[in-house]
């Protein structure tokens, strides 16, 4: 695989509709020995992650269904549905390539087009850091959401709810 992924097996599932992309992309990752599986369309998509094991890798072309703010609940539903699949958008819209943690509700990692080389290899290195603070932070809200006496002190307006019961 890449220079610094020695022994990693990247499992991936593509989805554009975007000719062009969808022979680019996916082209580099096969050459270094990736599995890619590629799709269309967002039901395709759903169930390739349903049926097919071990993916670990989810790429999603935004340019090709009308940007990020018409794909967000789409997006927001694969992440809520496969949160441990490390998410990595691609659009040429994007400024620059991203990397951090404060997008995490979206992707684990934002491409900029046309994607380099190089920066394909720090998103795939890059991407399963961020998951792992992703699916830190939803078990974190699950373990700590507030339980029914919490929610009905604070409807009731009382300030400190920590010490009712």
């Amino acid at each position: 695989m890449f220079s610094i992924f020695d022994g990693m097996d990247a499992k991936c599932l593509f989805l554009s509709q975007s000719k062009v992309l969808a022979h680019t992309l996916p082209i580099m990752l096969v050459e270094n020995d990736a599995t890619v599986t590629c799709c269309e369309d967002y039901s395709e998509f759903m169930r390739y992650l349903d049926a097919i094991p071990g993916i670990n890798f989810a790429f999603i072309d935004v340019d090709s269904f009308g940007g990020i703010a018409a794909q967000y609940d789409r997006i927001r539903e694969m992440r809520g549905r496969f949160p441990d699949v490390a998410t990595i958008l691609v659009s040429s819209d994007f400024s620059t390539d991203e990397f951090g943690t404060h997008r995490l509700f979206l992707a684990d990692v934002s491409l900029r087009l046309p994607v380099t080389y190089s920066c394909l290899e720090l998103a795939l290195l890059q991407a399963p850091v961020n998951n792992r603070v992703w699916v830190q932070r939803l078990n974190s809200a699950l373990t700590h959401a507030p339980t029914r006496s919490v929610v009905q002190s604070l409807k009731r307006g009382q300030r400190d709810f920590r010490s009712h019961p």
